[in-house]
């Protein structure tokens, strides 16, 4: 069965200017899952304390506005849909702009440092792949993955957008939870079982070789972030001619 969480469900707790709500993780969603999620909402010119990190892998997406991101590594002027990869960062000090920050910090714990990447690394959205399905016309934008010049072994990401009527093929993970944070919008998450309707905020987690897919049956667009944890060793499509596959931007 799929795990679906309400932000309400979630720990949270904010100060001036700021507010941190726990988004995905075992604790949250009740699984063994191998990562972490949060989101940072920073007020305009606001700025967080500061955010211990210390996991070997991690990243930090914006999701709307823009700022400065402190680290031991540097400070990085941070836009909408930028990454920041966070590989062996002990903490992260947040500082928003004019328009505000919010953001998503993962992490994926492990010992020792992905070997080469102990130090962060900033890519704009123009840097990451970006993709469009050939099934129909959903959107992503690689986050990290092996097309991702950081080395992530414990970690992958995807941002994804699913327009109105959009749907993924049924498929499963083998030896892999399948995390979600949803950024916007409202979709379902189907498996074989029962159809859990996903508003923006919310979280929800399928278990290793449980089929799911989504559909996004409203009139507006539906956009998560999704966490392989870990990556998978495998992705089976039980109906062979039905399958999601993508082709990058022209």
């Amino acid at each position: 069965m799929p795990v679906v969480r309400d932000p309400g469900d979630l720990p949270a707790r904010q100060g001036a200017g700021w507010a941190e709500q726990a988004w995905a993780g075992p604790q949250e969603l009740g699984a063994p899952v191998p990562m972490q999620a949060w989101r940072w909402s920073l007020a305009p010119l606001a700025a967080s304390p500061p955010i211990g990190l210390g996991a070997p892998e991690g990243l930090l997406y914006v999701m709307a506005g823009a700022g400065i991101a402190e680290t031991d590594g540097g400070r990085f002027a941070v836009g909408l849909e930028n990454v920041l990869w966070l590989g062996g960062c002990p903490e992260i000090t947040l500082h928003a702009g004019a328009r505000g920050l919010e953001v998503l910090i993962a992490q994926a714990p492990g010992r020792g440092h992905t070997p080469g990447r102990g130090r962060p690394e900033l890519f704009t959205a123009a840097d990451l792949p970006h993709l469009v399905s050939t099934r129909d016309a959903r959107d992503r934008l690689d986050l990290v993955t092996d097309a991702v010049p950081v080395g992530a072994r414990r970690i992958r990401a995807n941002r994804l957008v699913y327009r109105p009527g959009d749907s993924a093929a049924a498929h499963f993970h083998a030896g892999s939870h399948h995390v979600f944070c949803v950024l916007a919008g409202e979709g379902l998450l189907c498996t074989d079982r029962v159809v859990s309707r996903l508003a923006a905020g919310m979280s929800a987690l399928t278990g290793p070789g449980e089929l799911h897919w989504f559909i996004n049956d409203s009139d507006a667009d539906f956009a998560l972030v999704e966490f392989w944890a870990p990556p998978p060793a495998d992705t089976v499509w039980p109906v062979a001619a039905d399958r999601c596959t993508w082709a990058p931007v022209s």
